[in-house]
């Protein structure tokens, strides 16, 4: 009888065992939490060792942050989606994406909005890049049909997108509004944006208001 060949153990590359690791702790953040992650709660979901999951990511600050970090790029790459239909509509294209994108990683959001790593600077820093892509995606329609944003409609820009991150946290937090409800509270809440909005944007923000308000 011929001997029998040992199995041959599974080798996996450091960045798909990582990612086999990253997705662990994102399922473990969607069940319990991101303040409650901990490496030896990764280690029992994935089988890995504790020592695997301190190695690929070396403290449970960083394994969070890793965490928060996925949960941001995700809400940048749903910001960068393309634009092919008309320019006006950005506003409700951009509403839409930023929600999907935050109900998607729903616990994350709540904990880093809750300040579960407020004191982390890499994680702040990755936030802002993030609203300053969403102001940038709210004032680009004025560029392109030349108009020229003012000092104005920047600054009003950057409050209304604080506005929808608040109010979002706040609805993470318990609301009786349905996401619907909610994306149209946002979007009636241009209004303030609207004397420094060229047409045709002026007249498409004031048709959502409009319809918010109808619809309430």
């Amino acid at each position: 009888m011929d001997p029998v060949t040992p199995a041959a153990r599974t080798r996996h590359v450091p960045a798909d065992r990582r990612r086999q690791l990253l997705d662990a702790a994102l399922t473990e953040v969607d069940e319990s939490g991101l303040g409650a992650l901990t490496p030896a709660a990764v280690a029992a979901r994935s089988g890995a060792s504790k020592a695997l999951v301190f190695h690929y990511f070396g403290s449970t600050v960083k394994l969070r942050r890793a965490v928060a970090l996925e949960a941001v790029a995700h809400l940048e790459r749903a910001l960068l989606s393309p634009d092919d239909g008309p320019l006006a509509e950005r506003p409700v294209r951009a509403t839409a994406a930023f929600l999907g994108s935050v109900t998607a990683h729903r616990r994350v959001w709540e904990d880093v909005w809750r300040g579960t790593l407020s004191s982390d600077d890499v994680t702040e820093d990755a936030l802002r890049r993030t609203r300053a892509a969403l102001v940038a995606r709210m004032t680009a329609t004025a560029g392109v049909i030349g108009f020229t944003p003012s000092g104005k409609l920047q600054l009003l820009a950057r409050g209304w997108v604080a506005l929808v991150e608040n109010v979002t946290a706040a609805w993470l937090g318990g609301s009786d509004l349905t996401r619907p409800e909610l994306e149209r509270l946002l979007l009636g809440s241009l209004v303030v944006l609207v004397p420094e909005l060229p047409e045709p944007a002026r007249s498409v923000v004031l048709d959502l208001t409009r319809s918010a308000a109808t619809d309430r």
